[in-house]
């Protein structure tokens, strides 16, 4: 897949219901990536992270598509530092991709033992 721009939202707010920042983010984390051929597809944006000094973000769909398993983890190099005109590049290199793929799994694995850490505490006072 050859996503090329992505919307990533740099506002600063954190999109609850009602938000009227007027950022395109939507509410539920969607964001809208612009294919080669000019078509936009939604995925919810999981996060971004930086490994091996590049920055890389992941997507999963938002919407079902012949085309496209919806269990689907796409990760991508994030290419320039402009938040609004950020390109997406495809990690060629599948066993770079496979390690940032354990990254992000690693680390998302570290929220969910954090947010359980901090539900117990909660229980306890």
């Amino acid at each position: 897949m050859s996503e090329k721009e992505k919307k990533m939202c740099g506002c600063g707010c954190e999109h609850d219901d009602g938000c009227d920042c007027g950022c395109d983010m939507e509410d539920d984390g969607i964001v809208e990536l612009t294919m080669d051929n000019g078509e936009k597809i939604k995925f919810f944006f999981v996060g971004t992270i930086e490994y091996k000094n590049k920055v890389y973000s992941a997507f999963e769909p938002a919407e079902e598509r012949e085309d496209m398993d919806e269990d689907d983890l796409y990760i991508f190099e994030v290419s320039g530092d402009d938040e609004e005109t950020a390109e997406l590049l495809p990690v060629e290199d599948e066993d770079l991709l496979e390690e940032v793929f354990e990254e992000f799994c690693r680390l998302l694995d570290e929220d969910e033992l954090a947010d359980e850490a901090m539900e117990l505490e909660g229980e306890d006072k």
